[in-house]
């Protein structure tokens, strides 16, 4: 039977190591949400970042664990058969454009892009062999993080615990964001590491005089998605904390920096990821939000002038907003490039916008790097996930689970949702979150699929398990 209906044993209970695997999506939500992403091993450079070192860990930790039978989780599922496609499809267009080469068309240069370089062949190709390298240990930390999410999770409370955790963090970014939108202070200076430089130093962004906040994140737009993505999963915690403040108070913490990034995709993100939310609650959790909504809007208006008419503006002046324009001019010349290597792609990571240009769309830039074929795999890959964790809702009996996987999901749509707004792959941080969330989409997936005899249990969320949570 599922194991969502499993009634677990003290016996069982006591299997569980001393140490629970959760530890390692722990640790690694911690490291790629609190540590600035612009702080790297020097002698490693772009994916040598503490969180994507760690999950890279974590990935060897995982094939220890599968190969010494360790792992509690048996057989394919669809988190190990969709990754090891769409890690097969990441390998070849490696090979593809190391074997094919690369060259940076003359009328690739966009005249907004002041840092573009134009390199002779082999300079090009150089650089772009070391991109392609650093794609492959991207890879690893993904999958890495992904597996041990979605496999380390052996009840409920364990899954609830991971949400528990990255809700945690996020409010203390939001808290140093709202802290940075009021002062100016460049927050991420504060963190000084041994051991780790900085890619290149932060900046100070603004929108129409309002401070954009941007914390230990590369860039406003990543901070505002990423906190538009956890924010269903904080919304969880808070309709299910019973008489706690605490939880409440994160998520609004949350949903107020998301705004102060002042980010449009930020919105879009928000706006998908509340609609999924509204669509799986009954009826009269919709009636509240439809009271809540315009109330907490004027409350944020008045609490926080000129801010949410910048947000506005964002959206009725969209046809003169030269970023839009930017957007589209690029579609001519990503087909053009496109045709080079239609499949598999010239790499992932090898558009470098220094030698080619800047492409806000991450859609676009699946093509160019992964190809056709790469680019479908991915596809398939969160259409698996998504669609997998809203068919185990109707496996589940517990509400508050129930719940969870609702938020689960709307967090990966909202997030996938701005693929198609920036490249979302380029920004450590939104990147690592997405293949966090699939890897909670997964745990999912597995804690409620059928379960052949000696494989891991899953407990349902007890009152016990709640007040933890």
């Amino acid at each position: 039977m599922p194991r969502s209906h499993e009634a677990g044993t003290a016996a069982e209970a006591e299997k569980a190591p001393a140490i629970s695997a959760t530890i390692i999506p722990i640790v690694y939500a911690g490291l790629l949400l609190i540590i600035p992403s612009r702080l790297v091993v020097p002698q490693i450079g772009s994916p040598g970042t503490p969180a994507n070192l760690w999950a890279i860990g974590g990935l060897l930790v995982w094939m220890a664990m599968t190969v010494g039978g360790r792992n509690p989780v048996r057989g394919l599922t669809p988190t190990r058969v969709t990754l090891t496609l769409f890690a097969i499809a990441v390998l070849i267009s490696f090979v593809n454009g190391n074997s094919a080469g690369w060259f940076q068309p003359a009328d690739i240069h966009q005249t907004s892009d002041a840092l573009w370089q134009d390199v002779t062949m082999q300079e090009l190709n150089t650089v772009l062999i070391s991109a392609g390298d650093r794609g492959l240990l991207a890879l690893a930390g993904w999958a890495g993080v992904m597996l041990m999410t979605s496999e380390s999770p052996r009840r409920w409370a364990d899954l609830e615990k991971i949400v528990s955790w990255v809700v945690g963090f996020a409010s203390i970014i939001a808290a140093l964001g709202i802290y940075q939108y009021f002062t100016g202070a460049n927050v991420a200076a504060w963190f000084n590491i041994p051991g780790l430089s900085t890619l290149r130093e932060q900046v100070t962004f603004t929108r129409s005089e309002v401070n954009r906040v941007v914390v230990t994140a590369a860039h406003p737009i990543e901070l505002g998605v990423v906190s538009a993505a956890i924010f269903p999963l904080a919304l969880h915690r808070s309709l299910h904390a019973g008489r706690r403040l605490l939880p409440w108070a994160q998520t609004g913490m949350i949903l107020v920096v998301l705004l102060m990034s002042v980010s449009r995709s930020a919105i879009v993100v928000l706006a998908v990821a509340m609609l999924v939310m509204i669509a799986g609650w009954p009826a009269r959790w919709r009636l509240w939000a439809l009271v809540v909504t315009p109330v907490a809007a004027v409350a944020l208006r008045a609490a926080l002038p000129g801010l949410l008419g910048t947000i506005r503006a964002l959206f009725t002046n969209l046809e003169n907003d030269p970023s839009i324009a930017g957007r589209t001019d690029d579609y001519e010349i990503v087909s053009r490039m496109v045709m080079e290597h239609p499949y598999f792609g010239q790499g992932l990571f090898t558009w470098v916008p220094f030698y080619f240009r800047t492409i806000d769309n991450q859609a676009l830039m699946f093509a160019l790097e992964l190809g056709l074929v790469g680019s479908a795999v991915f596809v398939i890959m969160v259409a698996t996930h998504l669609l997998g964790a809203l068919l185990a809702r109707t496996r589940i009996d517990d509400r508050r689970s129930r719940h969870l996987a609702l938020a689960i999901v709307a967090a990966a749509s909202g997030l996938l949702a701005a693929y198609v707004t920036f490249d979302a792959i380029s920004f450590r941080m939104a990147a690592g979150m997405t293949f966090l969330l699939l890897g909670m989409a997964g745990a999912v997936w597995d804690l409620t699929r059928p379960q052949p005899q000696g494989s891991r249990s899953a407990v349902p969320l007890d009152r016990a398990d709640h007040r933890s949570a």
